[in-house]
Formats: structure tokens, C-alpha cells, sequence
């Protein structure tokens, strides 16, 4: 390390131009990274519901969908304006009364189901394919032109309008939320450092990181939108201690003397700690690689991606930073305004007793609440109620009742066989309407007089679809057996059959992570401990701090339960990791510290000094990460990223309390335990009343 910081600090202007050239390529490649909305995409490919995802795009060339209501129940002008939709880029298909009916003859020989379906009252319902998927350019452009060419009152909802909301919303929200997170720790900064100058000097370095981290994402191609969302602000608040560190230490070392060689012995002394540091944290993210939903892959690279480089950031750019502007604005002082712990540090070492009670009353209610939290699928659920296509979902039920789509696509063999595939279909509980080719024609037409544009939307040179129409929502025990039961049927008739549509996908989702919580949570806390074992040299010290962390985690699930509140699934999933991850850091700050005390003094008086030492930091450290994700989580509209946010923020704030109660009260009470299975652990509390050293807090 000697030599590397010597490196660092003696080629300053070549390392700041190096960075520079990094940034530039960076932001230039960042643009090729592109953004994935359709969480599905990241299920196995070997799930029937993808498979059939990829058949209606290879056999059909059908993506994405919309479903659009609009107030006239003219069948001319609605048969107008389809005509124009379909001329419209990015448009497949548009299915209307006209495809299932012959609207010439008069209304009251309709199908009266199937009609009602596409007209009631006064508004029409019209279903839009699409070339592409729902979240690309292609096809939130073609929404827009759609939505020009109506002049009367309508309504876009369905899966692309969702998407084109979820996007629009991030693009304009991730503005409004970087700002204020910014802004709030900018303050947090200035109140806990002494230099104006050195708030800036944290968030370049970090920024760097940052950009770096955006950019080097090419190599994945693509992120996921989650990720993309709290990826950066995330990424600042967990690595934004690792500069604080080092300038601390920077500060120290320069009491002694020359500015450089201070540099120097900052860079050796501050990277073993912050990389121990980091390396929890980065264990953390890479848990979630284990989950069997690729989204965890997705994050989880990214994140500890992140974290590595605003590691490798603050060792080598910051110094070159610090060396640069300490002789010229080093004068511009301010006082530090974090309060210090000093004064109340000998009240929390005395009630660890009541502490201790405290959490033994606590840790199995949490424990079974976190355990029994429900939580949902629907990328509907995410958006805001007041959004455009939640509204929009809303109307259309309102007006056509609930309305559920799936897809099942078979091969296209006996029509006779077919038709009575579809006529079981129609018998299953929950299943309103089945639109395919036979329902629609007679089966015992010759195939030469079926209209050429019916038999292309519905069936390709191997394959014919057609369209369920479900009474109950995306997401139920009612929707589940329906599904179960279409494909039981499916099976009967066909050894090679596809159901795709958002609940046969949300119910495959259910499926492959239905054990990922419990496998995430498992291999971070295996991780994290085999790094705490090897740091500490014990077997007692990583049980007492992951214990402590986990406690957390227990609690901040738990409080969503009691309110009676859902959580999206991914955020259930990851949260332990990322919270385990994040936070135990403050646990191996303080065990450290108190360590180091403990060579001097009896435990309690050791302990009351540990919470003096590192009060300020840990405090800085912590309220920097719910800064940063309190500012998204009470910002932003979209629900998924709201939760995710507000449990990260909270789970800090609960880490925080716990590290400076109850962790303080388990080392101090199991110090005998610790010093049993610890290597090189100091005295116990029996060993300095043998010295004749009194306890006194």
C-alpha cells in the first residue's frame, strides 16, 4: 500500500486527467444502456408464459397491447377511426366488434356477450396490438399518435399505456428527487464537516463513481427500471462514508507535518477499514445474484459494481482532489454542528438491562409479522392511483366491468378440436368471453371463404391464438384457478400449448420467487458472516452483529404487516440484503472501536467511550442514507420505488437505534462469550476487577 500511495499522490494531475477521459467515455456510452420496463423479461425463458410471450412476437408479430375506450357508440365513426389506427406506426392489429360480428345486420342479433364486450351504452372498446413491446420508443409514440387522432373523450389503459406512464413519470420524477437529495445532503454535510469545501470535494468523487458505474452498465446491455431508479442515489448513499473517512483521517494526519506524506499514510490507513467496509456491502448486493427472478442478478451487479468503483474513486481520484484545494481554500472553516455523544453515552451503556428486555419482547412478534407480510405482482399496482392509465383502468372497468386478458396459443390442427377447446374454455368459472377464429366462424365453412385479414389476425402458418377475457383481477386466488384450469384444459388437447397475458405471468413470477426471499436473506447473512469471521477472528462476534442487523430487518418488514399494507415483491426480496448489507457497517465501526478500548479499560467504561468515538460518524453516515432515499420515497409516485426507498431509509434509521442500544448491550453482557470464541480478544470485566480497576460509568 506503501507504494500505491506513493503513486496516488505524486502523480496527481495524471490520475485527474485519467478520471476526466473516464467520465467523458462514460456519459458517451451511458446513452447505448438502454432501459427495461417489462419486469418479465427477467423470468426464465423456460416458463410457459415467456414462451408464449415469444411465440405471439416469432408467429404473430404481436408485443405490446392497449385496450382504448371511447365515448361514442357509433359503429361508423369507431370503424373510421380504426381504419386510422391501424395505419398508424407501430400498430399491429386492432380487434373490434367488426372482427366478431357482422355489424351490417341489426344489433339485436348480436352475440350479446361477446357485443358487450366492445360496445355498452355510450362508449366503445377498442383492443391495440402492437409491432413492438410495450416500453419502446416505436410504441409510446405510437400512444401519442393514437391519442391525436381521437377528438372525442377516450381512454388509454392496458399494459403499454402503464408503461408509458411508468417511464414518463420516472424520466421527469429521478430530476425532482436527485435535486432534493442533493440539497438535504449538502446540508448533512456542511453540519458535520469543518470546510465548506469539502461537501463538493465528496460528491465529485462520488459523482465520478457514479458516472462511471452508468456507463460501464453497457456491458449488460440493459438495466431494469428498478434498478435504474434508486441505483444512483443508492450508490451515493452507501459509499459516501468511505470519503468522509478518509478525509477525517487526512485531517488527523496532517497535524504531523507535510500535507503528502500525510496523504500517503491517510491512503494506507483509511483502505483496509473502508475496503472491509465495502466489501460487506458489495457482499450484500452480490446475494442477490441467488435469487431464481433475473431481476437480482440485474441490481445486484450494478450495485456492487457501484460500490466497488466509488471504493476505487476514493482512493485514488479524492486524494488528488484534497491535495489540490486544501493549501488554497484549507482556510475557509466553519464549525462542526453534529452533536456529539458524549454526554448521553454513559445513559446507554446503563440501560442496556432494559434494552435487553426490550428486544427479547420484540423479536418474536417481528419476526412472525415480517414472516406473514403479503405482497403483489401487478405492474399496475406500482403507478400512482391518480396516474393517467390507472385512471384510465379504472373507467374502462367501471364501463366493461373487470376485464383480465389472456392469450392461448395452440397449433393450428383439427378446427373441429379447436372449437371445442374453446367451448371448455368458456365453461371455466371466471371466464367472461373467448375470442379466436371459431368462435367468430362458422367451423363448417371451407377455409377458401374465411376473409383473408380475420384468419391473418388470428393464426400464423403453424400456430392460431385466441383471446380469454377473465371476470376477476390480474392477481387472486379466483384468477389463479382460472389459469390452473385453462391450462389443465390446454393440456388435455395439446402436448405443445402456450398461456401468456400479465396474470398467467404474474402467477410464473409467484412461482420462481416464492423462495428467493428466504435464499437472499440466507446467502447475505452466509457472506457478510464468513467476512465478519475472518475480520474479527471469532465465531461469537458475527452471530452478535448479524443478530443485531437482522433484528432490524425483522422490524422494518414487521411494520408494513401491522399496518395492514402489501408490498411490491421485489422489494420484500432484496430489502434484507441491502440493509444487512448496508448497515452492518455501523456494527463493525463500533465492535472495532470498542475492541481498541477494551485494551485500556473495563467493558462498560470501554463501551461509554466506543458511543463518544463514533457517534458522529455513524450518525453522519446513516442520515445520509435516509436522506437519500427518503428524498425518492416521499417524492415520487411510482409505488414500487416509493416502498423500496422508504424501507431502505427506515431500515437505516432502525440499524442506527440498534446499533447504538442494543448492540452496545449484547457486546457489553456477552463479552465472555465474545472472549471464549474470539481470537485475541481483550480482558474480561472478571480479569480488571482482578487488577483492581473499578467499573464506573
Amino acid at each position: 500500500m506503501k507504494k500505491f500511495a506513493g503513486f496516488i499522490v505524486k502523480n496527481q494531475k495524471l490520475i485527474i486527467s485519467f478520471y476526466a477521459v473516464l467520465v467523458l467515455i462514460s456519459l458517451i456510452i451511458g446513452k447505448f444502456v438502454d432501459i427495461e420496463y417489462d419486469l418479465s423479461s427477467y423470468l426464465p425463458k423456460t416458463m410457459n408464459s415467456i414462451m408464449g410471450k415469444e411465440k405471439l412476437q416469432s408467429e404473430f408479430i404481436i408485443n405490446g397491447s392497449a385496450t382504448l375506450m371511447i365515448k361514442s357508440n357509433d359503429i361508423n365513426y369507431v370503424q373510421q377511426l380504426k381504419k386510422s389506427i391501424v395505419e398508424v406506426e407501430g400498430v399491429k392489429e386492432v380487434i373490434w366488434l367488426d372482427d366478431v360480428e357482422d355489424v351490417k345486420k341489426p344489433v339485436e342479433f348480436f352475440d350479446k356477450k361477446l357485443s358487450k364486450r366492445f360496445i355498452n351504452g355510450e362508449h366503445s372498446l377498442l383492443q391495440i396490438q402492437f409491432t413492438e413491446s410495450n416500453d419502446t420508443l416505436t410504441t409510446r409514440e405510437a400512444i401519442d399518435k393514437i391519442d391525436k387522432l381521437i377528438d372525442k373523450e377516450h381512454y388509454f389503459g392496458g399494459p403499454a399505456a402503464i408503461s408509458k406512464d411508468m417511464q414518463d413519470t420516472t424520466s421527469k420524477e429521478m430530476i425532482y428527487y436527485s435535486v432534493v437529495a442533493f440539497l438535504i445532503i449538502t446540508i448533512i454535510l456542511l453540519v458535520s464537516t469543518n470546510a465548506y469545501y469539502e461537501p463538493i470535494l465528496f460528491f465529485l468523487t462520488i459523482g465520478v463513481a457514479i458516472i462511471l458505474n452508468s456507463g460501464t452498465n453497457v456491458i449488460f446491455g440493459k438495466i431494469s427500471s428498478n434498478t435504474n431508479s434508486v441505483s444512483s442515489i443508492l450508490q451515493l448513499a452507501v459509499s459516501m462514508d468511505y470519503s468522509i473517512f478518509l478525509l477525517h483521517r487526512y485531517h488527523e494526519e496532517s497535524r504531523e507535518g507535510n500535507k503528502y506524506e500525510a496523504m500517503k499514510r491517510a491512503i494506507e490507513k483509511t483502505f483496509a477499514s473502508v475496503s472491509s467496509s465495502a466489501l460487506t456491502t458489495v457482499c450484500g448486493f452480490l446475494a442477490l445474484l441467488w435469487m431464481n427472478y433475473g431481476i437480482g442478478k440485474d441490481m445486484g451487479l450494478v450495485l456492487a459494481k457501484g460500490v466497488f468503483l466509488s471504493l476505487v474513486a476514493v482512493v485514488t481520484l479524492m486524494p488528488c482532489l484534497i491535495l489540490a484545494v486544501d493549501e488554497r481554500l484549507g482556510k475557509y472553516k466553519h464549525k462542526t454542528f453534529m452533536p456529539g455523544f458524549e454526554k448521553i453515552s454513559g445513559f446507554m451503556v446503563k440501560s442496556r438491562i432494559s434494552t435487553l428486555v426490550i428486544a427479547a419482547i420484540i423479536v418474536v412478534p417481528t419476526f412472525l409479522g415480517q414472516s406473514k407480510l403479503q405482497y403483489y405482482y401487478s405492474t399496475e399496482k406500482t403507478l400512482s392511483e391518480s396516474s393517467k392509465s390507472a385512471l384510465a383502468n379504472e373507467k374502462i372497468q367501471e364501463v366493461f366491468g373487470k376485464s383480465n386478458e389472456l392469450i392461448l396459443i395452440v397449433p393450428k390442427e383439427d378446427k373441429i378440436k379447436i372449437n371445442n377447446l374453446i367451448e371448455d374454455i368458456k365453461s371455466v368459472e371466471n371466464v367472461d368471453t373467448v375470442q379466436g377464429l371459431y368462435s367468430m366462424v362458422d367451423t363448417a365453412l371451407p377455409e377458401e371463404i374465411i376473409p383473408k385479414e380475420v384468419k391473418d389476425t388470428f393464426e400464423s402458418d403453424k400456430f392460431t391464438y385466441m383471446i380469454i377475457n377473465l371476470l376477476s383481477s390480474s392477481e387472486g386466488e379466483e384468477t389463479t384457478k382460472a389459469i390452473e384450469t385453462i391450462r389443465s384444459i390446454s393440456g388435455k388437447y395439446y402436448d405443445q400449448w402456450y398461456l401468456t397475458g400479465e396474470a398467467a405471468v404474474y402467477l410464473d413470477l409467484q412461482a420462481v420467487t416464492s423462495k428467493d426471499f428466504l435464499v437472499v436473506n440466507n446467502i447475505s447473512i452466509l457472506l457478510i458472516g464468513i467476512i465478519l469471521l475472518v475480520t474479527f477472528k471469532s465465531i461469537g462476534i458475527p452471530i452478535i452483529l448479524v443478530f443485531a442487523i437482522q433484528l432490524g430487518i425483522w422490524i422494518n418488514l414487521s411494520i408494513p404487516y401491522f399496518q395492514g399494507i402489501s408490498l411490491n415483491f421485489i422489494s420484500f426480496i432484496i430489502i434484507g440484503a441491502i440493509q444487512l448489507g448496508a448497515t452492518v457497517d455501523y456494527a463493525i465501526l463500533v465492535t472495532s472501536r470498542y475492541k481498541e478500548n477494551l485494551e485500556e479499560m473495563p467493558p462498560l467504561k470501554a463501551m461509554a467511550k466506543t458511543i463518544g468515538d463514533t457517534g458522529k460518524s455513524v450518525l453522519t453516515s446513516a442520515l445520509i442514507l435516509v436522506a437519500g432515499t427518503l428524498s425518492i420515497s416521499f417524492i415520487t409516485t411510482i409505488r414500487s420505488a416509493a416502498e423500496l426507498t422508504l424501507l431502505i431509509g427506515r431500515g437505516a434509521l432502525i440499524s442506527l437505534v440498534i446499533v447504538y442500544t442494543l448492540l452496545p448491550a449484547l457486546l457489553v453482557s456477552f463479552n465472555w462469550f465474545i472472549k471464549l470464541t474470539t481470537i485475541g480478544w481483550p480482558k474480561t470485566i472478571k480479569e480488571y476487577k482482578a487488577e483492581g480497576k473499578r467499573e464506573v460509568v
